[in-house]
């Protein structure tokens, strides 16, 4: 445990009940998620300022069955006003066991992040918006081309699964087709030009598995809609120029990968070998590439609509050999305008955001001192990058408590939230990523 510094001696904690609306992991729209948030009532300058979220039961319910290793994050924000301007944002993450679906999604419980002030004066604190993110697991799964090990010659169109066959196409069962080493030992096949099969899938990428041999040709590739360049031909090598003389199994024709996360991605594939050539469909394997930005498709945004709290945080002298002294007559860093924060450190102007599950961004007002004041550093923790983010929402009102065992457990909170770190994100291209010619599944 901790030790609780003097000024943590106060702490309020606001109740607040959020409204939930949007994302594939929301079961029922408008469900309610409830907050507390413990805000302490007075610092002293170079101390840290912690904002500790404890969060209630989770709305959400998996919307697809998913191996375990998925993270579910939650960011809440609250907006800063007086001494410095801005949003801070307290960030958790829980991972998360294997999920069926429907099944429920664990939050984590608690989220914290921290400023500290190198000024007096006072902040005030507003909660606003709570933002849910899921990241699912790498994973590749394997569709194979029918669901059905007696059909032999297939309706005109027919469907198994997600995959789709359009035009003439026959069903080679296990029996014919033992020992050839397909996937599941059978195939969907045609000799007729321009027909095509398309497969709808969710993920980040898919991979067409078939034959290699010398009685196939090449086939168009159309991805969401868009048409490839590339011609994968089934009768050539994986270096697209050798030709094959001996059946090949399970080969990898054609892949793409890193798209954005969705649920209705479609890849179609025509046949363009002239008529008695073969265009065979195996199996498609379905990729979720390891992700780092939390998908949109899955974001659940909670607001709060009451009337509005704010916590006031007073920022008093440091004691002893913490205080500041007006003994710097080094004018370079003296500017109170109203620039962006972009690094995270605006020491000089009163403010530093802290990790351990934090980040913050915004400006320091006005009204702060001109000159800096020499502080001795409160933290060692590294700063977090600050982005532009925020929204507007509101809050309850507060209810005091300082009984000593719920700072004892407050203490134990902020151990438990440094570990939750902050998230840094990077954005992917929409649409980059490996278009093969044919290589080895």
């Amino acid at each position: 445990m901790l030790p609780i510094p003097p000024s943590a001696a106060e702490t309020a904690y606001y109740h607040y009940q959020y409204t939930c609306h949007d994302g594939a992991l929301l079961k029922t729209p408008g469900s309610k998620i409830e907050a507390r948030v413990a805000i302490p009532k007075s610092v002293r300058v170079g101390e840290r300022i912690p904002l500790e979220w404890t969060l209630t039961a989770s709305p959400l319910a998996s919307s697809a069955k998913f191996k375990a290793g998925g993270q579910l994050s939650v960011t809440g924000s609250v907006e800063v006003a007086g001494l410095w301007q801005g949003m801070l944002d307290s960030i958790g993450s829980k991972e998360q066991g294997e999920l069926r679906v429907d099944g429920p999604l664990e939050l984590p419980t608690a989220i914290s992040g921290s400023v500290a002030t190198t000024k007096e004066g006072k902040l005030l604190i507003t909660p606003r918006t709570l933002l849910l993110d899921f990241i699912p697991p790498a994973t590749k799964t394997t569709i194979n081309d029918t669901d059905d090990p007696n059909e032999q010659v297939a309706p005109i169109p027919h469907q198994h699964g997600p995959i789709r066959y359009e035009g003439s196409w026959s069903y080679s069962g296990k029996v014919p087709r033992a020992g050839f080493g397909d996937y599941q030992d059978d195939v969907h096949e045609t000799v007729v030009q321009n027909h095509s099969v398309t497969v709808t899938f969710a993920g980040t990428g898919i991979e067409y598995i078939t034959e290699r041999h010398p009685e196939m040709g090449a086939v168009k590739v159309e991805l969401d809609g868009y048409v490839r360049s590339e011609k994968p031909d089934a009768s050539l090598e994986a270096d697209g120029e050798t030709k094959v003389t001996t059946r090949k199994a399970q080969q990898t024709l054609w892949s793409f990968h890193n798209l954005d996360y969705r649920p209705d991605h479609t890849l179609k594939l025509t046949n363009l070998a002239p008529s008695g050539k073969y265009m065979l469909v195996d199996a498609f394997n379905v990729v979720t590439d390891p992700i780092s930005l939390p998908p949109r498709y899955f974001r659940t945004t909670c607001v709060y609509t009451g009337n509005p709290t704010t916590a006031t945080v007073d920022v008093v002298a440091a004691s002893g050999n913490g205080g500041g002294s007006d003994d710097d007559d080094n004018d370079e860093n003296d500017n109170n305008g109203n620039g962006q924060i972009t690094d995270g450190d605006d020491s000089a102007r009163g403010v530093i955001v802290l990790s351990g599950g934090g980040q913050g961004h915004g400006a320091p007002t006005a009204t702060a001192t001109p000159k800096p004041k020499k502080t001795s550093k409160a933290s060692s923790t590294p700063q977090v990058r600050v982005t532009p983010k925020g929204g507007a929402h509101t809050g309850e009102a507060a209810e005091a408590d300082t009984t000593a065992p719920l700072l004892i457990g407050y203490g134990t909170a902020l151990t438990l939230g440094g570990f939750a770190g902050a998230f840094v994100l990077r954005r992917r291209r929409a649409l980059h990523g490996t278009a093969g010619r044919g290589r080895l599944g």
